[in-house]
């Protein structure tokens, strides 16, 4: 609230009439609650209270020795002898022989095992001697405590509680002197009073605070009254070249503002205004460089695309021509399997061409039922004797067929293939292992080199856009990659260590139990 200008007129407000009226709220106060103050004397409370605490210490000293006079007779042999033999009679005279000597006062003996307590004998030691009558509960919790204090506000007396077995217990103590208790009455009503005046002054002092509250919420709402009715008419430009600036921040840079107020507040409305016109020329502006980027990029993107199937043409070409040289004439199987790689490369283009000139985007996967491990050897056969770098294709047992694009999945290895064979410089060993993946369930595509591999640095910009370290490369062959990949549901993941080789792992869906197991349209092999 105090950063804007209007709040901050209301807080000057408010505190010009608030600080005089609390200064004087303060000194009536202060004079007051002296006044108050004298009539309690803190060292008369302060002497009350140490005389009730000597007490307290000498009652709980009695206590103490109460107990252990009474875990001691609890604990003899002959007592518990006695107890068994169920002579309650010569219990009866052992305990008062035992208190006796052990100069108490009385001595008692309660069954507890009932819902009630039973007292089976109680022996008074002394003249004008009374016995106490605890409740079960006070026993119970006596004989844990170890202790029983019997009295209302004043103790009257002062017992020891010790089990005797399970069900039965043993209570002796001291009764006090009655001129001793009536002296603890008297000292608890005299603490009692001087507290009570604390309490009164305390009230007196919190309803001159209260009133001086009320005053103060009286003249503060006046003060804030005056406030608003001064500030509405300063504060009022500059809240609306707030609103404005909040306007251009969320798009609409067509609004203006309409400068007003004193000189300094126009300035800024006008300065708002020009500033707003530059945004929206620099936004024009970038708006055009990004559509430019954007058409680089896809440009790229295409060049790319007809890039990659141009190298297996290649090959194939190169293989028919070899061919054609033979004496003996050319073979039919490998003319066939050249002849079939081209037509294959050559749809796998047309339909790129289409996809990307209906929508002007990659075409969407069309997943089938498709055999990883013969299309990573149709591949792998396209390469053969057509580069110095040997061709190694790994298929494990009883695989489960995959759900993905057999053409678009030929794209991914196309590209790692010539992603791998670039970074060997042309010779080496590639290999393409097709496995069980085992955590998801699915088949796990792995393309894996001998090169130089690459750094922690390259290896973690390796997936980006544009990032190529060959002077004739696009960037985007990675990315391509783990764009199909994703689309078709699975993960695309690379390891490398300088020295070590690369390995590109590709993990795709299994098809559904529904799906037919002989994959339609794969590539002719």
């Amino acid at each position: 609230m105090f950063r804007t200008l209007r709040g901050r007129l209301l807080a000057l407000f408010f505190l010009v009439a608030l600080i005089p009226s609390l200064g004087l709220t303060y000194a009536v106060t202060q004079y007051l609650a002296r006044s108050l103050s004298a009539l309690r004397n803190p060292e008369t409370e302060r002497a009350l209270g140490q005389s009730l605490e000597v007490i307290r210490q000498g009652i709980e000293r009695l206590g103490s020795d109460a107990r252990h006079h009474a875990e001691v007779m609890a604990l003899a042999p002959e007592t518990v002898r006695l107890l068994e033999a169920g002579d309650m009679a010569a219990l009866e005279r052992l305990l008062r022989e035992e208190a006796r000597e052990r100069a108490l006062d009385y001595v008692c003996l309660y069954g507890v095992g009932g819902e009630e307590e039973v007292r089976l004998f109680g022996a008074r030691l002394g003249p004008r001697i009374t016995l106490p009558t605890p409740e079960r509960s006070a026993l119970l919790a006596a004989r844990d405590a170890g202790g029983l204090v019997s009295g209302s506000d004043v103790p009257r007396q002062v017992s020891g509680v010790a089990a005797l077995g399970n069900e039965h217990v043993i209570l002796a103590g001291y009764q006090l002197d009655p001129e001793v208790s009536s002296e603890i009455e008297a000292l608890q009503k005299n603490l009692t009073m001087y507290r009570r005046l604390g309490i009164y002054t305390s009230l007196s002092q919190r309803g001159v605070w209260l009133f001086a509250a009320l005053w103060t919420i009286i003249l503060g709402l006046v003060s804030f009254t005056l406030a608003v009715l001064i500030s509405r008419g300063v504060a009022r430009p500059v809240l609306e070249l707030r609103s404005g600036m909040e306007r251009v921040t969320e798009g609409d840079l067509a609004h203006r503002v309409t400068p007003g107020g004193t000189a300094e507040v126009r300035y800024l409305g006008r300065a708002f205004n020009r500033m707003v016109e530059e945004i929206q020329t620099s936004r024009r502006a970038l708006l055009q460089a990004e559509r430019l980027a954007a058409w680089r990029e896809v440009a790229r993107a295409v060049a790319h695309e007809i890039r990659n199937p141009l190298t297996p043409i290649q090959f194939a070409l190169q293989r028919l021509q070899e061919e054609a040289k033979r004496a003996e004439g050319p073979r039919p199987d490998v003319v066939s399997e050249s002849t079939d790689a081209i037509l294959r490369e050559v749809r796998s283009l047309q339909e790129f061409a289409t996809a990307f000139s209906s929508v002007a985007q990659l075409p969407d996967p069309k997943p089938q039922a498709c055999d990883v491990g013969a299309l990573a050897e149709d591949v792998a056969r396209l390469y053969r004797g057509s580069s110095p770098v040997e061709f190694r294709v790994e298929s494990g047992a009883s695989l489960p067929v995959a759900w993905a694009d057999p053409g678009q999945i030929q794209r991914v290895l196309v590209n790692l293939i010539k992603n791998a064979m670039e970074a060997m410089g042309g010779r080496g060993t590639i290999t393409l292992r097709v496995q069980r993946d085992e955590e998801g369930g699915g088949l796990l595509l792995e393309v894996a080199d001998d090169g130089p591999g690459m750094d922690p640095g390259t290896l973690e910009r390796a997936g980006h856009p544009g990032f190529t370290t060959k002077p004739s490369g696009s960037g985007l062959g990675l990315t391509l990659v783990q764009r199909i990949v994703e689309q078709h549901g699975g993960r695309f993941t690379l390891a490398s260590n300088p020295g070590g080789g690369t390995r590109a792992t590709v993990t795709l869906p299994a098809a559904p139990p529904d799906a037919a197991t002989t994959p339609k349209e794969q590539p002719t092999r």
